[in-house]
């Protein structure tokens, strides 16, 4: 039995619907990958960005940053522009540190040239162990906002100065007038004080002899090597002998801590260790080195009157000199400080009364040569300390201003030679200022009689 064939309408029909699942079917996994084609592409393209990052980053430390830094430490100018000091911020920011070079005390006398850049003036300072990095330097310039204004001139520098405070040292060209002030070697307090009195300073002179005088416990506090300093005392001693430019106008407390400030830089290591290992004390070794500076006139003879001195110090037993000094600077010491009797002296109390005004200190001869031998001078009761003839021991204090020179021989005396007495004589008949050095009393008087031989007639 046959089939009737279906209308041609129908026919079309079905095979148009055939060919429409086949396109469907042909079409819909083309059309899931067109929806997930896209998710992939971010993906990959942000991959791909995320891998050139890292790898830009880790070029950049590894080989671009270590450039740029080495290009900035050539040229530490270049930290005054923004960018530059973001990068080192960023990359190393330990070099703009505010911190010293070292902890050294040593003194360090730079002269800045007229016309000096920031440039110039921090490699000058580098090249003198000052800073331990030019950046460092530059960038505490740019902090305190002192671009292009240091100034020329001759500065005594410290390498335990952090960089912000050795720009705050180098002054300004806008600051105001300036002196230089000579404060000469072997020089007590008063003569201190009439050296700045004589000077164009206008600090109040009163103010600045009280200072000196009966210095406050915040000002002691400031400096370690004040630490000992036994209670009521002055800082005679303590002012070393420099010259130093300050501006007329300059405070009095700022004058007194300049001058500490220049005595702490003198205070080497090796000092330091001398004296220590001489059995001293730092004030030990100071009032001994004030004596020094008081006896010696040739350089060479200052280790050999330090180890004198110090040898009778510290051999009270001694039969020969059974612990005294006899030395005759203290002994003009005691004198004028018991006929004057300076305003606020240490050793004077309100029982003593205050003669001499700060504004005659000027006017008085401190150092008047003895008329009678050392063991009969008489001193006042309160200044027998300084009757190194009769009293053993140190004197109570300091007696003038010791140079560098003076404590260094103190700190390198030569002990183990044995020197006990000097005598001063008069080689060729002329009075040149040495001495006759023995260990012996027996020596010593021959060379006492061999000096007034020499010195007959001088």
């Amino acid at each position: 039995m046959s089939r009737r064939p279906a209308p041609m309408g129908e026919y079309e029909e079905r095979r148009n619907a055939r060919i429409r699942r086949l396109r469907e079917q042909r079409e819909g996994p083309m059309r899931r990958r067109r929806r997930v084609q896209p998710l992939l592409l971010v993906v990959w393209i942000a991959g791909t960005i995320a891998l050139v990052g890292v790898l830009i980053v880790l070029g950049f430390n590894s080989i671009f940053a270590p450039r740029v830094m080495a290009w900035v430490e050539e040229n530490p100018g270049a930290i005054e522009h923004g960018v530059v000091q973001d990068f080192v911020e960023w990359y190393r920011p330990e070099v703009l540190a505010d911190v010293p070079a070292s902890d050294e005390q040593r003194r360090v006398t730079v002269t800045v040239e007229q016309g000096a850049t920031d440039t110039s003036i921090g490699q000058l300072l580098f090249d003198q162990g000052l800073i331990g990095g030019q950046i460092a330097f530059q960038h505490a310039v740019i902090v305190a906002g002192r671009e292009g204004t240091l100034a020329a001139g001759t500065y005594d520098l410290f390498p335990n100065m952090a960089p912000s405070e050795i720009v705050a040292t180098l002054r300004g060209d806008d600051l105001g007038e300036v002196t230089r002030v000579t404060i000469r070697e072997g020089l007590r307090l008063e003569e201190v004080v009439a050296t700045f009195a004589a000077s164009e300073m206008t600090m109040n002179m009163e103010e600045f002899a009280s200072l000196l005088q009966a210095p406050p416990a915040e000002l002691l506090n400031q400096y370690d090597f004040l630490s000992d300093l036994p209670a009521g005392r002055s800082l005679e001693g303590y002012i070393p002998p420099e010259t130093i430019e300050y501006e007329v106008d300059t405070d009095a407390i700022v004058v007194v801590e300049t001058l500490l400030n220049e005595f702490q830089g003198s205070l080497t290591d090796e000092i330091i260790a001398g004296i220590d290992g001489r059995g001293l004390s730092l004030d030990e070794a100071i009032i001994i080195a004030s004596i020094v500076e008081r006896e010696a006139v040739i350089d060479e003879e200052r280790p050999r009157i330090a180890a004198a001195y110090t040898n009778r110090y510290l051999e009270p037993d001694n039969p020969q000199t059974v612990g005294l000094l006899n030395a005759d600077p203290t002994l003009q010491y005691g004198v004028t400080t018991g006929e004057q009797r300076p305003v606020e002296h240490p050793l004077l109390g309100e029982s003593e009364g205050t003669a001499l005004p700060v504004d005659e200190w000027g006017a008085v001869d401190w150092w008047p040569q003895l008329q009678v031998g050392g063991g009969e001078v008489a001193l006042e009761e309160f200044a027998l300390g300084f009757q190194t003839y009769t009293q053993p021991g140190l004197p109570p204090m300091p007696i003038a201003a010791p140079r560098t020179e003076s404590l260094e021989a103190v700190a390198t005396a030569p002990l183990d030679d044995g020197f006990l007495f000097f005598v001063a004589g008069c080689p060729d008949g002329t009075r040149d200022g040495s001495h006759y050095f023995s260990t012996t009393l027996d020596e010593h008087n021959a060379n006492i009689a061999r000096a007034n031989e020499e010195c007959a007639g001088q």
